[in-house]
């Protein structure tokens, strides 16, 4: 019997952390229904009990698309490694897809020592050696802090004046964000719904204190091209830039037209992917003359926004008609590596039994 069809016969279990992120914006249900749908059985579980471990007992594999709020990634950094490493579990994500995610600090060297184009990228751990590199730094800057989704946490530094007093901040009392703090009706508003859907509010708990994270300003890019890769599949769109705003990502401006979309950012994108070994990472695709850069990445993305687009590249360009969720592609290759997997147990078992 072949292992596609041991699998089909005594099927997998899969644990599935829910998640729920807005309207269309939610995997867990689509993987639960795509893995019931192939023969296998899934198993709900809940990874900020005391007995997550118990919970995944028996299980072949394990699935949570955790986000960038403090409390996912709490136990996503510590949780995720060892039911990887120590229980052998195939698991979405797996560490090299997101042991970077939403920390542009570890982004910035990783991608550096991978050798993947990038504006220039300086992260100081020290404030007098900070401070000496401002007086000859080009203006303007951009400044971020580690942690920050949607344009958050990125500043457009005008001068050497403002550099400094952030460096200041940064390695004195600290900052919680780089937002201005707001008080208008509608903010109040908007922070209920964020703790309503996130269980908390945009701006995390952590201090940002004793570094400085500044990237090169790349002038002229009214769009950057979102480009995500799942396996062999790439599918693109362009965000546009928030108005007299130099930020495009959290925009809601967004182009799917597969006609204006750079294939050498797609190519860069799979460039990325393979050289992480990523299973899922999107880009955002910046040109820095007429060089595609890659400005952030990220293992997870708005499935609705993915859905959205006519059709994906595969890894020789070639495109392909049809919209598709990318659950069905995740699922897809998370099976895929599931028979791996068994395949390489059933091969070890008939050797050691020889």
């Amino acid at each position: 019997m072949s292992i596609c069809g041991a699998l089909e016969r005594f099927g997998m279990f899969i644990a599935i952390q829910p998640d729920y992120y807005g309207p269309n914006d939610a995997s867990s249900p689509i993987w639960s229904r795509l893995l019931k749908e192939a023969g296998h059985e899934v198993r709900e579980v809940n990874v900020y009990r005391a007995d997550i471990l118990d919970q995944l007992k028996e299980c072949d594999g394990f699935m949570w698309r955790h986000a960038h709020v403090p409390h996912m990634r709490q136990v996503a950094k510590r949780l995720l490694p060892v039911i990887e490493g120590e229980l052998g579990l195939v698991v979405y994500p797996d560490q090299k897809t997101c042991w970077h995610y939403d920390d542009k600090i570890a982004q910035a060297q990783l991608l550096e020592a991978a050798g993947i184009p990038t504006p220039k990228t300086w992260v100081w751990f020290d404030k007098v050696a900070a401070l000496g590199w401002l007086q000859n730094a080009k203006y303007p800057i951009v400044l971020k802090l580690w942690t920050g989704a949607g344009s958050t946490n990125v500043r457009l530094v005008q001068s050497f004046a403002e550099a400094e007093c952030w460096i200041c901040r940064l390695f004195n009392r600290g900052v919680s964000s780089l937002e201005p703090r707001r008080f208008s009706l509608k903010d109040r508003i908007l922070d209920v719904l964020r703790i309503l859907f996130h269980g908390e509010l945009e701006h995390p708990w952590e201090l940002h204190k004793n570094y400085v994270l500044f990237q090169e300003f790349l002038a002229d890019n009214e769009f950057d091209t979102r480009i995500t890769v799942i396996g062999n599949r790439a599918f693109g769109y362009r965000r546009y830039n928030r108005p007299n705003d130099f930020r495009a990502s959290g925009s809601g401006n967004f182009d799917v037209n597969p006609m204006y979309i750079d294939k050498e950012t797609v190519k860069l994108a799979f460039d990325v992917a393979q050289q992480l070994g990523a299973q899922s990472v999107a880009i955002d695709g910046l040109k820095k003359g007429d060089r595609p850069v890659v400005g952030e990445i990220s293992y997870t993305y708005v499935s609705w926004m993915v859905q959205a687009c006519p059709g994906h590249w595969d890894s020789d360009l070639n495109w392909h008609d049809g919209s598709m969720w990318p659950e069905e592609a995740q699922v897809q290759d998370f099976l895929e590596r599931l028979e791996l997997t068994e395949l390489k147990k059933l091969n070890g078992a008939d050797c050691n039994g020889r």
